[in-house]
């Protein structure tokens, strides 16, 4: 039987899947991972991301031997590899084949570079040719805070999953759904920007050949296959970007779908049939891993790492019996009066409020009664389904109509009371996807495909399951008053500083 094994480079862990030819997961391994951090000298507001590329390529060859002993398969049933990952992530090589730079989507250190750029070729001309904005945490902004420090020039630039396809089979490729999120690239003509590699003196071979997803590229390597216990000369394929992989995975391939990836950050990723810019340059566009397909994108921000970190605060743990715990709670609960600032938010990168605060708001305690963890959990998730609602009307705002179908996926696509909220907040249905790992699974249908549209198209229409979130009508008249209140208080917070 023909197995397809899907690493994904995630931000906060390296995972590995076994899928099987029916899309069905046979195994699963993960080891979270973490990053070193420093602040800027100058800009205290701005961080240093970077990691260890060496000891996050042997967490995910050590994922994908304990996802094979899992499953009980021999490497020979292996008939393909291909990785996913965080996007804007990139890691730069130098002529020996050396990493000299790698940093996840969280680095900033680009930032006063990203000004230039800015300055250089102006916020509309950027927009243009690469759908997107802010160019501050961008491979772009990077690679010209590297060439400034001197050191090894930089020979290969490559995106996260670039990187880890390079190290399974030694080929350097890109593909566009994440060579999109490097702000070199033409989002429309899928090819790298001539207009941005002569503005900013970029040599072009410095950047690899661009690929379909889903293309073969090479073969698992002897190095790569003693360390990860897959047979060398095992098919490696083109994988994409996470978020795009999610899309595929959970069947949002059809003009109009939206796909809500619920996880560390919460993108929303509108399919459309042609390249489409935001007409006021708050959103952000890209490819889909979709030959023939096209994404528009608002995002709700920080949402699991401000939910683990709210679990945190409230139970001393966020592990899965804390969590059960407090979500027990807040099922018990019946409302909420709590109003939540403290991750969910409003995408718009055409202005930046770093010190604008966060908070927990409540009615006033005039007889010292305050809100229980209960309550404070329910108003979390109700923020969060708040800022999916407000980001979802901008890209209705772009389309000037209502997405044909919303689906959910992603870790946070399994908590019941968020999806019943989320629902009456947004007063439609949502169907959500019973393969919550979708970007793994994506990856594994870009395989089964090798990337070929009819087939991709077949698959996605078949293998994906979902389930429907009919919202509640009495939740749906309950919540409509205190959305456009907390929609209020997010843009007051703009013109605030603390």
């Amino acid at each position: 039987m023909d197995l397809f094994v899907a690493l994904d480079a995630g931000t906060g862990s390296g995972k590995a899947f076994v899928f099987d030819a029916s899309g069905r997961q046979l195994a699963y391994a993960a080891e979270p991972w973490s990053y070193t951090v420093r602040d800027d000298p100058e800009l205290p507001s701005v961080k240093h991301f970077s990691f260890d590329p060496q000891a996050f390529w042997e967490a995910l060859c050590r994922c994908v031997q304990r996802a094979l002993e899992q499953c009980g398969r021999k490497p020979a049933e292996v008939a393909g590899v291909a990785v996913t990952s965080q996007r804007e992530a990139c890691v730069f090589l130098d002529r020996s084949g050396q990493e000299i730079y790698a940093g996840p989507n969280l680095d900033a250190r680009g930032f006063r570079e990203g000004l230039e750029v800015l300055s250089e070729l102006g916020a509309e001309c950027l927009y243009a040719i690469t759908g997107h904005s802010a160019p501050f945490i961008f491979p772009l902004a990077r690679y010209l805070w590297q060439r400034k420090q001197g050191g090894p020039q930089v020979a290969h630039l490559l995106m996260m999953n670039d990187w880890l396809t390079w190290r399974l089979s030694g080929v350097l490729v890109s593909e566009p759904s994440n060579a999109t999120e490097s702000m070199l690239f033409d989002f429309r003509t899928r090819q790298w920007s001539e207009t941005i590699l002569e503005r900013f003196a970029i040599p072009r071979h410095i950047l690899p050949e661009v690929v379909p997803s889903g293309a073969r590229v090479g073969a698992v390597q002897r190095e790569a296959a003693q360390r990860s216990g897959l047979r060398e000369g095992t098919p490696v394929f083109a994988g994409g970007a996470d978020t795009q992989c999610a899309l595929l995975g959970a069947g949002c391939i059809e003009e109009g779908d939206v796909g809500v990836t619920l996880g560390t950050t919460t993108p929303l990723q509108w399919v459309a049939a042609r390249p489409t810019l935001d007409p006021q340059s708050q959103l952000w566009a890209g490819c889909h891993v979709m030959h023939n397909r096209w994404v528009l994108e608002s995002n709700a921000g920080d949402t699991g790492d401000a939910y683990a970190w709210l679990v945190r605060l409230l139970a001393g743990s966020d592990g899965e019996e804390a969590r059960r715990a407090l979500d027990d709670e807040a099922e018990r609960c019946s409302k909420s009066d709590v109003l939540m600032f403290i991750g969910p938010a409003i995408f718009d990168l055409s202005r930046i409020a770093l010190q604008r605060p966060g908070g927990i708001l409540f009615p006033f305690p005039t007889l010292h009664v305050r809100p229980s963890a209960a309550e404070l959990m329910r108003g979390f998730y109700e923020s969060l389904a708040f800022a999916l609602r407000a980001n979802l009307e901008q890209l209705e705002r772009v389309w000037q109509r209502p997405p044909a179908r919303i689906v959910a996926s992603g870790g946070m696509a399994r908590n019941r009371l968020l999806l019943r909220i989320l629902a009456s907040v947004l007063g439609r249905p949502v169907a959500v996807c019973r393969q919550a790992q979708s970007a793994a699974l994506g990856v594994a249908l870009l395989m089964m495909s090798e990337g070929k549209d009819q087939a991709l198209q077949s698959l996605a229409r078949i293998v994906p399951q979902h389930e429907l979130w009919a919202p509640d009508e009495e939740g749906t008249g309950r919540y409509e008053a205190r959305y456009h209140t907390w929609r209020r208080l997010h843009e007051q917070l703009f013109d605030m500083t603390i």
